[in-house]
């Protein structure tokens, strides 16, 4: 209780408390306003505590998605040091056995230069790296030889010219290894002499040709200076010979790179296989932390129905909004897979009646034993047609619809696409019809055989893209989730003033009062001082009358 002072010092006034009296009133007056105030904020703190959950949660959903190996449920494998395998384009693999030989690996041609002339024609070899050859010229084609005779190839030459400030071998080996598909080298031999190795990309095409007049050293027009042979790579798949430029093959087994390490003695046995419970695990992982998700926001945002308790959130719409959204993304049948929607529930998936969502293994698995395919539609987007001769490509900024749509070419240089004519141009040579407006903008389809009539192609966005999307949506700066808190933030500063502005409106009421009361006791002392100066009068005449 606080030392009324006035009071004590002043004996003759009114003997109330008047500090102990001016802090009730003052407290009357005030608490109610402070302890309102108080109660809001508190209950802003909590939002803003809230929200702080619900973004970690959305962000741990995010964290699941960004998995990029998500829907690749595939064992690959290969019976064969040999020939190594590899997942090229995740969305193209299949289930598929394959024998696989190789007879002859890719390689490059190997051109090794040891010596020079000098002006009487006479031959020395080089001794050191940076040997001074000369000013010239040299051209470099590229094209494949027959053993005596050399065909360009369709890409053009290369002119390389040393001058007086750059005549050195090494400066040689470095114009050369500057180009696209060579590899130059000055190498020591090991007994004080050098050489230039030139190596060209792997595969018989790829081979190199250098003509010169004044480096005639450097001419290879008679086929000279060859030490290995430039070679495709032979194989077999399932019994189809085969050749290619380069020991990575990626268009003979879809979805797959095989890798070509050695010859085979045998044939290798090459396996993509989906593994259904490897893949039945990665689709329960994902739906857990749906599940988590949807629980952090139906717990934020609970009504508190017959005498459960409210969330913190309970009428927070933008919150609602949220797990509203995220409901539907799991209920929204994904197009663009086949000719039908593909659902969850296809995959066994199933709501149940707290919204959670819940798998029937033996529905999943029989899921899988039928059409792996709508396993993949969760995790990997689609682009594709029904035709090998149409291959689609869509730019990163695109989002073409999700759905089946008909491209059909109606002449030589005029297609549509769901009705939309397209555009074409020829890339390489081949047809390419694209559209840089409307729903198909960014989209490119390349057309390889020019009788195709009528083909479908497909655009799926698969549930992992659209979660994606989601996220980024929520935990972005315009965001709901960001928004919200800024608000809350706000909000809890608002209350914060307006507790400063009660503090200071406390110590005004409080002077208030104190100079109210301090008035009223100057006045009672003064009424009692004259009362005393009465009494005192009256009893001295009383005395004089006895």
């Amino acid at each position: 209780m606080p030392v009324d002072y006035l009071s004590a010092l002043n004996s003759k006034g009114s003997g109330l408390n008047i500090t102990q009296l001016v802090e009730s009133l003052t407290s009357a007056e005030v608490e109610p306003k402070r302890g309102e105030v108080a109660a809001r904020k508190e209950k802003i703190e909590l939002s803003i505590s809230e929200m702080g959950k619900v973004r970690a949660g959305v962000e741990s959903l995010r964290s699941t998605l960004t998995v990029e190996t998500a829907g690749l449920a595939f064992d690959v494998a290969s019976s064969s040091a040999a020939v190594s395998v590899a997942v090229s384009n995740q969305s193209a693999l299949q289930n598929r056995t394959a024998s696989v030989e190789v007879t002859a690996l890719a390689q490059g041609q190997v051109l090794e230069f040891t010596q020079l002339a000098n002006a009487e024609g006479v031959l020395s070899d080089f001794t050191s790296a940076d040997q001074i050859l000369g000013t010239g010229s040299l051209t470099l084609n590229f094209g494949s030889w027959d053993g005596i005779n050399f065909t360009n190839s369709t890409r053009a030459p290369v002119a390389i010219t040393l001058t007086d400030d750059a005549q050195g071998l090494d400066d040689l080996a470095a114009q050369l290894s500057a180009i696209s598909g060579v590899t130059a080298q000055v190498v020591a031999k090991g007994n004080g002499k050098f050489s230039l190795a030139v190596i060209s990309a792997t595969g018989a095409n790829n081979a190199l040709q250098l003509t010169s007049t004044d480096l005639s050293d450097f001419d290879t027009t008679d086929g000279s200076n060859q030490v290995v042979a430039a070679r495709d790579a032979a194989l077999s798949v399932d019994g189809v010979a085969v050749t290619r430029d380069s020991n990575q093959i990626d268009d003979l087994l879809p979805g797959l790179s095989l890798i070509l390490n050695a010859t085979t003695s045998s044939p290798a046995k090459v396996v993509a296989q989906e593994d259904p419970d490897l893949a039945e695990a990665e689709l329960r992982a994902l739906v857990d932390v749906i599940n988590t998700t949807k629980t952090i926001l139906r717990e934020a945002t609970a009504r508190g129905i017959n005498g459960a308790k409210s969330g913190p959130l309970a009428a927070d719409p933008a919150v609602a909004s949220l797990l509203r959204n995220l409901k539907a993304l799991t209920n929204t049948p994904l197009k663009g897979f086949g000719d039908t929607p593909v659902f969850l529930s296809n995959l066994g998936v199933r709501t149940e009646r707290d919204g959670s969502l819940s798998i029937d293994s033996v529905e999943f698995q029989a899921a899988m034993a039928r059409d792996p395919a709508l396993y993949r539609a969760v995790f990997q987007s689609l682009k594709k047609s029904s035709s090998q001769a149409v291959s689609v490509t869509v730019a990163g900024y695109a989002a073409p619809p999700a759905g089946a749509f008909t491209f059909e070419r109606t002449a030589e240089d005029a297609a549509t696409l769901n009705g939309e004519s397209l555009i074409p141009r020829i890339v390489n040579g081949v047809r390419e019809f694209y559209k840089i407006t409307g729903d198909f903008e960014g989209v490119s389809l390349r057309v390889t055989d020019a009788s195709l009539g009528t083909t479908t192609v497909y655009f799926g966005e698969s549930l992992i893209d659209r979660l994606r999307n989601f996220v980024d949506g929520s935990l972005a700066a315009s965001g709901e989730i960001s928004l919200r808190t800024t608000r809350f933030e706000q909000d809890a500063r608002t209350q914060e003033d307006l507790l400063d502005d009660i503090s200071l409106s406390e110590t005004r009421i409080k002077e208030r009062y104190m100079a109210k009361f301090g008035a009223m006791e100057a006045m009672v002392t003064q009424l009692k001082s004259t009362g005393d100066y009465l009494k005192s009068m009256l009893d001295a005449w009383n005395a004089g009358r006895d």
